[in-house]
């Protein structure tokens, strides 16, 4: 636990006064007390922010600016003892985010290095024992230190420790303060699983990745298309010989793609057929040959000069062996391509068996038959896609079901706890069991509310607040508790008096409650000595405040 602050700030008799002695705390009740004229800026809230600082908060530094402008630069010094050992620290309003290990003089250890402000938590959350689910130290005890400035003065807000945190982490945190989250947990991912699948199919749909029916409706439309274009399918398979039974879409498909190939291939074949013939009959006429003699001729026409013409016909026999040749080419690219052209229509025929043995069904019954099957298998897809969504939508439920039954339970199992506490001690403050106690009701993650029956004051909504932290440090493991007398103003007297016996029987247990009080008058006689004996410092005006001076007034000068 806390047992001492020091500060060179800490002054008395000025600013320039005697540094304040450390100021020293205890278990139980640590009360922090003003003067009788209920003086104001002399450090009751500043100490209780000094105090949140020391237990690794921050806003000492974000939200005292006016300490700040004033002091400058200064150290908060202080020690704890766990156990029989005690540990001292420093930490700096400059360099805040570290906390550095000291001796009990406050003077920095050599042998160990300074800690960031993280793992100086871990620390705090170890030594105190704090197992709560991976709740960070701070995410247990933020929202227990209420002091004028901070978020946590809301009544109406209890679990919050800023403004901006959503209730659902708040309520979050709180499961885990009692160690009933990890159930919860588990089924939250389950149903945020089955959540994200559920959507996960819906963009799908909404992207045209996937066709479905968007309504039930239209579910049912399809159904009746599915029985309209099952009996088309029936009756065209009836009208081609019952051939087309046995064929699915795709198959029908393939087929007709392949006849369309075949008679391609055929009419392509029968044109290489009919050139091929007409160059081998070119080439086989051209291989006729016939022995010229001109002598006979020489007898009728004796001066013709027979060598001019046998010059001639001996180019037309060069010509004709070019021609030849060429012929010889083009019937090896014919005879290839016939070759070529033949094998693709065996080949064609060959994949036609293996699809199916079917009866001679014309193209365009194919054609048909195809369009109907795959209409009818996208339609029957679709209908299949919206029951699968369906499903996927009633398993959602189910999870989320499942989800809100476990929060239930494990609030209740909660709500039950601290409410029966809540109501043993306002039994005690208000020394009546009949008057209504506050409660706490967490409907859901995102939704709970904490107050009084019939009774919507401001001083019932705080005396509820301090009610509930009351019962938070009896039932879990809330080490300390940290009041600022803002929310004892509106609380009568005598319920005043029971909060501060509540506050002094803390020690029984070995907590901590750091609790400003306005001044002694303020309170019932039969209060004061409880204050006084349990006060660690008393604040005035005038040269008693908690650093000697208030910024507020205007400085003398020379």
């Amino acid at each position: 636990m806390l047992i001492e602050i020091q500060c060179d700030k800490f002054k008395t008799g000025g600013k320039d006064g005697e540094v304040r002695p450390p100021i020293r705390f205890h278990a139980g009740l640590n009360a922090i007390v003003g003067d009788a004229d209920r003086s104001n800026s002399i450090g009751k809230s500043t100490l209780l922010m000094i105090i949140d600082f020391v237990f690794g908060g921050e806003d000492y530094i974000k939200k005292c600016s006016d300490v700040h402008s004033a002091l400058n630069e200064h150290v908060i010094n202080f020690t704890f003892r766990f156990g029989d050992v005690e540990y001292s620290f420093a930490r700096s309003t400059t360099d805040y985010m570290y906390v550095i290990p000291c001796d009990r003089a406050y003077k920095a250890l050599q042998d160990q290095q300074k800690l960031h402000i993280d793992e100086y938590r871990q620390f705090l959350s170890d030594m105190y024992g704090i197992d709560a689910e991976g709740l960070t130290w701070r995410g247990l005890m933020s929202k227990f230190i209420r002091v004028f400035r901070r978020d946590t003065m809301d009544a109406e807000r209890p679990l919050q420790q800023s403004k901006d945190e959503p209730i659902r982490t708040s309520v979050i945190n709180y499961l885990k303060q009692f160690k009933r989250y990890t159930p919860v947990k588990t089924k939250i991912d389950q149903a945020q699983s089955a959540e994200d699948e559920k959507k996960a199919f819906k963009l799908s749909v909404d992207r045209g990745h996937i066709r479905m029916p968007q309504t039930d409706k239209e579910y049912r439309e399809n159904e009746v298309r599915i029985a309209k274009l099952e009996h088309e399918e029936t009756e065209l398979a009836k009208s081609s010989d019952q051939g087309l039974l046995d064929l699915d879409s795709m198959q029908a498909q393939q087929i007709s793609e392949l006849r369309a190939q075949l008679l391609s291939y055929t009419r392509q074949r029968a044109r290489v057929q009919t050139q091929l013939n007409a160059v081998r009959r070119e080439m086989t006429e051209g291989k006729k040959s016939f022995k010229r003699s001109y002598d006979d001729l020489a007898r009728f026409f004796p001066n013709t000069d027979f060598k001019s013409i046998e010059q001639i016909e001996e180019f037309h026999r060069g010509l004709s062996k070019v021609l030849a040749d060429e012929f010889h080419e083009s019937e090896q690219e014919l005879s290839a391509t016939f070759v070529m052209l033949n094998n693709e229509i065996m080949h064609i025929k060959q994949q036609i068996a293996e699809i199916k043995s079917i009866p001679n069904v014309t193209q365009a019954v194919l054609r048909q038959y195809a369009q109907i099957t795959t209409e009818l298998n996208n339609v029957r897809q679709a209908n299949s896609n919206y029951s699968s969504y369906v499903q996927l939508r009633k398993t959602a439920d189910e999870y989320a079901e499942d989800r809100d039954a476990m929060i239930t339970y494990q609030v209740s199992f909660i709500q039950n706890t601290i409410n029966d506490k809540m109501r043993e001690i306002t039994a005690r403050i208000l020394k009546s069991p009949e008057k209504l106690p506050p409660r706490l009701t967490i409907e859901k993650l995102g939704k709970y509310t904490l107050e009084t029956k019939e009774d919507g004051g401001s001083g019932a909504l705080l005396r509820a607040l301090i009610t509930f932290d009351l019962a938070n440090m009896e039932v879990s493991n809330i080490p300390f508790i940290v009041h600022d007398a803002d929310l004892m103003d509106p609380i009568e007297k005598p319920t005043l008096t029971e909060i501060v016996r509540e506050y002094s029987t803390i020690a029984n247990s070995g907590r901590q409650a750091f609790v400003s009080f306005r001044s002694y008058e303020f309170y019932a006689q039969e209060a004061h000595p409880i204050i006084r004996a349990h006060q660690v410092i008393q604040l005035s005006a005038n040269g008693n405040e908690l650093f000697g001076w208030a910024w507020n007034k205007e400085q003398k000068k020379g």
